[in-house]
């Protein structure tokens, strides 16, 4: 899942940093794919890690490569999810919705903890918060894993396109007040992206 969405994001770097070019420093597309690149270059030596420690190493690698406020959040969306797993369920080897959505909640926390953002601040947590608020919903009703997460992937694109209406309070687009508005959040399209392809797995893999 790591290794698609690492290819996913490189595939569209161009278009991402499009976005950022609109309004921030035209890099985030390019640093992602270099994150997620050097994630990918790793994956056979975390393959035979436990689940906490290969999803610290992912998240460490990518704070690391991508640096900057990026890095950090997208680094903190594997890092929270492993510390959710070390506390909680250490040694489980198969993953029930239940467990994803406590995991992907934390990591959704932690988020918000180092960043400060919250929803309506033009950032990847208007796309994170409603996904993960969804496959806890959807656990909640019964739902399978693959309907979860599909459900996550739109429900998080709606929340990026809902960046274009809000004005920026974190980051270099922060300066422009009202001038960025009309413009997506690229933070909210990389987040996208992972969720649509996370859901994308589950389903080829029935």
């Amino acid at each position: 899942m790591i290794e698609l969405i690492s290819l996913e994001i490189e595939k569209q770097k161009d278009a991402l940093s499009r976005l950022d070019t609109e309004i921030g420093d035209g890099d985030h597309g390019f640093s992602m794919a270099s994150g997620f690149n050097s994630v990918r270059s790793k994956l056979n030596e975390y393959a035979s890690l436990s689940m906490d420690e290969m999803l610290k190493k992912v998240g460490f690698e990518l704070i690391k490569t991508i640096g900057g406020a990026a890095g950090a959040v997208f680094g903190t969306l594997f890092t929270g999810q492993a510390s959710y797993y070390k506390n909680y369920l250490s040694g489980t080897e198969s993953l029930s919705l239940e467990n994803l959505s406590n995991m992907l909640n934390e990591a959704l926390i932690q988020i918000k903890r180092r960043g400060g953002a919250v929803q309506g601040d033009k950032t990847m947590v208007d796309a994170l918060e409603p996904a993960v608020l969804s496959i806890c919903a959807a656990h909640l009703e019964g739902k399978t894993l693959a309907e979860a997460f599909r459900i996550a992937a739109a429900t998080a694109k709606t929340g990026a396109e809902k960046t274009k209406g809000m004005v920026a309070k974190h980051g270099r687009s922060k300066n422009l007040g009202q001038r960025a508005l009309g413009f997506i959040d690229p933070g909210a399209v990389s987040t996208t992206i992972m969720f649509e392809i996370m859901a994308d797995y589950i389903q080829d893999q029935g």
